[in-house]
């Protein structure tokens, strides 16, 4: 796996390798990306012909980071020799309206040396959808031979759509000399700098696109015990948008500060978590701002974005699991996304973009692509739970809020929503969400599984759509639920009668419909036949998160999802290893996705099967811990832990990091492991405590309930758990033992 450092601010993304370059020939999705376009695909730096060594990367925050390098053994251009790690280089980046970087070279040698600074730049300005490989083009715009700047260079390309779009770079000083290179292949594992020799990490290999580049160079003559620096500004810019005042090279330093400052407001927005568990609270922060990393001001507010580098747009269902992981933590996001959603939800029936009244969206993009519909992801409704999943996120944060105003605002967007299930979604009348794509390019599995090979009989054949999948018949189960209370709360009696006899009606089916009664567990869906999918999965476990399954058969699922076959020592597996179709290096067939098991873990907490939910939460966890910056990715594969040898998690290769919705079950596990409930309308907090054994402390500050705020310490060693309450007294708290079933709804025992 090709190593990668990651930046981002608002919708521009850096994916580099650990030295902080952007290799020509990597294809795992390096380059510096904005609005869904590569402005920048070679950054490539050398010193005198040779390749730094990496020494270490560290990052304060997700938009800044510092690299340590070091010369190799080398000469330098006065043919000295200079012994390896005796220059120093520094390269200080952050992202604000674009890419600004600070190289630093102090030379530890005690004679004077001069050393010229290479840079090769270009940029291939492919959508993201090229770059992944989902469409690859028959034609594409014209890439223009760099222009030449008075302290830099300009990177610029026409596109099918007509728009421009260009990326300046300029620097302080101005480079001594500028050559343009030809638009030549790059060579797998090979530099661009003809004199560097280097060994570069290989990576998946997909086809490659010659590009125009520009060498800049910078003599620097460097005193012995000196410093030298070059400062590099490198901006995006679509022609259509007006020039911004900070598209002007800033002060470095103050603009660093100002942004942030951002990350400052963010943790004092928080909800402060503290724990006695140290490698746990990094964690914690670090899952924190990866949220703020990849959350973005839509102008409803804050949206998270799912991940990169391959999907840093919002997404339906990816930002509304986020938005219910993390009302403990900040639900300005549950705000956001919810109005974003809102804003954009279907009105019209239109099969190219799988578009129907009162259906919310999949996902959003903004390139090239979309705007020709090349593909139809402009704004795209190919999910089957974002609908759903939206009721239940409302009632959800109402829980939270008791936010009546914002209850009214969303309420003809909610009859929407539900008018769609039950007109649309329901394809052949039988009382089940199904899904079956119109678009001739839209995706086809459109559940939170949706590769190809996802949902499969045993014999490996695909089952056709349209397809009832298990989960989302949970998801709008509890959806019905949800919007019966509120109706309720609102008034609306006889509509709220309603949808509590059509979730209870839903239910009844789905006991009869979905139960396999050789496997004592649920199937994955139903095919067109209404035959069940027998497939043992993870996906049941969220119907014990949606209050859908209760009472013996949750306790029977809760024992298979703990069985040998699912509980891999690192969470929760995609498919039972006992199926045929297993692999645990498959994307969705054996993996371990976070966000997932953080859903499984509060339905075992809802179900009151305390001590399993606090056994997956902590095999996830434990293997976060085990992940490069404590950072729990999109997903892992799925091998079984070797406790005898001390086996790692072990990660798969194109794995989105940092990612919301993984970053958000940190949260989640948490919450589960407290057992915290709240009905702000009642102004009533729950707590029904079980700890894993590295925990035996958790401190909350701040904790918004309505319009108040709490203080929660949770103490848990040998004995029963303790708790120490402060705030503004307004809130009752309550502490449950553990064993007693929880019967609250979605969501609200985790």
């Amino acid at each position: 796996m090709l190593e990668r450092a990651v930046l981002k601010e608002n919708q521009m993304f850096l994916v580099s390798d650990l030295s902080g370059d952007v290799l020509a020939q990597a294809t795992d999705g390096q380059g510096l990306y904005f609005r869904d376009t590569r402005h920048l695909s070679v950054y490539e730096f050398c010193l005198s012909g040779a390749r730094p060594q990496h020494l270490s990367s560290s990052g304060e925050l997700n938009f800044m980071t510092n690299l340590q390098l070091a010369n190799p053994a080398m000469l330098d251009d006065l043919g000295q020799p200079l012994a390896p790690r005796t220059v120093s280089v520094r390269r200080n980046r952050f992202l604000r309206d674009g890419l600004h970087e600070r190289i630093g070279l102090f030379n530890y040698n005690p004679f004077p040396i001069r050393l010229t600074l290479r840079l090769i730049v270009g940029a291939d300005f492919r959508d993201m959808f090229d770059v992944r490989g989902y469409a690859p083009r028959a034609a594409r715009g014209t890439i223009h031979a760099p222009q030449v700047l008075p302290n830099g260079v300009r990177l610029s390309y026409t596109g099918l759509d007509g728009l421009e779009r260009w990326t300046d770079l300029s620097c302080d000083p101005g480079p001594s000399q500028v050559l343009l290179l030809k638009a030549e292949p790059a060579v797998p594992g090979e530099s661009l700098f003809a004199d560097d020799r280097s060994a570069l990490p290989d990576s998946r290999v997909e086809p490659y696109i010659p590009t125009p580049r520009a060498e800049l160079q910078f003599p620097l003559d460097i005193p012995a015990k000196r410093y030298r620096n070059l400062t590099i500004h490198l901006v995006p810019r679509l022609a259509t948008e007006p020039r911004a005042p900070s598209d002007d090279a800033p002060a470095l330093d103050a603009a660093f500060l100002a942004v942030r400052e951002t990350y400052q407001a963010w943790d004092a927005s928080c909800t402060r978590i503290s724990t006695d568990n140290q490698i746990f609270n990094a964690m914690l922060l670090q899952a924190s701002h990866d949220l703020r990393l990849l959350s973005d001001d839509s102008g409803q507010g804050l949206v998270p974005s799912a991940g990169i580098p391959w999907f840093a747009v919002p997404f339906g269902r990816d930002s509304l699991v986020v938005a219910v992981q993390t009302l403990s933590l900040q639900p300005s996001l549950a705000y956001g996304t919810l109005r974003f959603l809102a804003a954009r939800q279907g009105t019209r029936i239109n099969h190219w973009r799988d578009e129907e009244p009162g259906k919310i969206l999949h996902e959003v993009r903004a390139g090239e692509m979309a705007a020709l519909e090349e593909v139809p992801h402009l704004t795209y409704y190919g999910s089957v739970d974002s609908t759903p999943l939206f009721l239940v996120v409302l009632g959800e944060l109402l829980d939270w809020t008791a936010d009546e105003a914002f209850a009214r605002e969303m309420l003809p967007h909610a009859e929407a929503a539900l008018e769609w299930i039950d007109r649309y979604g329901d394809l052949d009348g039988d009382g089940y969400l199904e899904y079956h794509s119109r678009s001739r390019l839209g995706i086809r599995n459109q559940g939170w599984k949706d590769s190809h090979d996802s949902v499969c009989y045993r014999d490996g054949r695909e089952v056709e759509p349209p397809i009832a999948l298990v989960e989302v018949q949970g998801y709008v189960y509890a959806a019905k639920r949800r919007m019966a209370a509120l109706f309720a709360r609102l008034g609306m009696l006889e509509r709220a009668a309603e949808l509590n006899a059509q979730a209870q009606a839903l239910a009844e089916r789905f006991e009869r419909d979905f139960w396999l009664s050789d496997e004592q567990f649920y199937a994955l869906a139903l095919d067109p036949a209404k035959q069940p999918v027998p497939s043992i999965t993870s996906n049941p476990g969220h119907c014990l998160w949606s209050g859908l399954v209760r009472g013996a058969r949750a306790e029977m699922v809760g024992r298979r999802l703990m069985s040998d076959d699912m509980l891999c020592g690192w969470g929760v597996r995609t498919l039972s290893a006992m199926e045929p179709t297993f692999n645990p290096m498959s994307y969705h067939n054996g993996s371990v996705w976070p966000h997932d098991n953080s859903l499984v873990a509060a339905g075992l907490k809802a179900a009151g099967l305390d001590e399993y939910a606090t056994r997956v939460g902590t095999e996830v966890l434990e293997a976060g811990m085990r992940m490069p910056g404590l950072r729990l990715p999109e997903l892992y594969c799925g091998f079984a832990r070797d406790r005898r040898y001390h086996s790692l998690p072990a990660r798969y290769p194109v794995s989105c990091s940092p990612q919301s919705w993984a970053a958000g079950s940190v949260f989640l596990f948490l919450q589960t492991f407290l057992g915290l409930r709240v009905d702000a309308w009642t102004k009533t907090v729950v707590l029904r405590p079980l700890l894993p054994p590295w925990l035996s402390r958790v401190s909350l500050r701040g904790l918004r309930v309505g319009e108040h705020r709490l203080d929660l310490d949770v103490f848990q060693s040998d004995g029963p758990p303790r708790l120490e309450v402060g705030g503004d007294g307004a809130l009752r708290v309550e502490l449950e033992t553990v064993g007693a079933l929880a019967s609250a709804g979605a969501g609200s025992a985790g």
